[in-house]
């Protein structure tokens, strides 16, 4: 809450070249061919065609598995011929391990025309450990997205328009431990 963790990846995904493909989930996304269903439209986005296979596999009376639809997808996916960015925002709304187990399917097998953001208030159930050792992880922490005390004065009295004290300026840096929603409501 606060951190800015959406904007920051809205703006990155701004500035970049390259086609994105955006996912914001809330608490009905536990379902995993619901989460599949959302993220294969999400997809379709920069990709029309992909996933048409996906959404018809979920209609037969007996779907296959998740890493056979996976298999499929990330096949398709690999098709696809420019770079993308698929982001997955508010991921820590989903609490399902076999939403955790397709993530991490596609996690391990990502195709290289494919990078994709997590953005999320709490440590997914994903190898993340494996993910940092092998050079496959960059994140971004909460410490990295709080406002120190020199950027909290900054942004209250330039972007804001205030004339606060340097006192007033670490109250508030102090009270909202950074948080630039805090710092904006305050």
């Amino acid at each position: 809450v606060g951190f800015g963790k959406t904007t920051l990846v809205g703006e990155w995904v701004t500035a970049g070249e390259r086609a994105v493909a955006w996912l914001s989930l809330d608490e009905g996304d536990n379902d995993p061919i619901r989460f599949l269903s959302y993220l294969v439209a999400a997809l379709q986005t920069i990709a029309p065609s992909v996933g048409a296979g996906t959404l018809a596999a979920f209609q037969m009376l007996q779907p296959p598995s998740t890493e056979s639809v996976m298999t499929s997808l990330l096949n398709e996916i690999a098709a696809i011929p420019d770079k993308f960015v698929l982001v997955l925002d508010d991921y820590h709304e989903t609490d399902s391990k076999p939403v955790d187990h397709a993530l991490a399917f596609l996690l391990e097998h990502l195709p290289s025309n494919m990078h994709l953001v997590i953005a999320t208030r709490e440590d997914p159930g994903l190898p993340l450990a494996r993910l940092r050792a092998r050079g496959q992880l960059t994140e971004l922490r909460a410490a990295d997205l709080r406002f120190t005390p020199a950027e909290a004065a900054e942004f209250l009295n330039h972007a804001m328009g205030l004339n606060l004290s340097d006192a007033d300026v670490a109250a508030f840096e102090a009270r909202t431990a950074g948080w630039i929603a805090g710092l904006q409501l305050a």
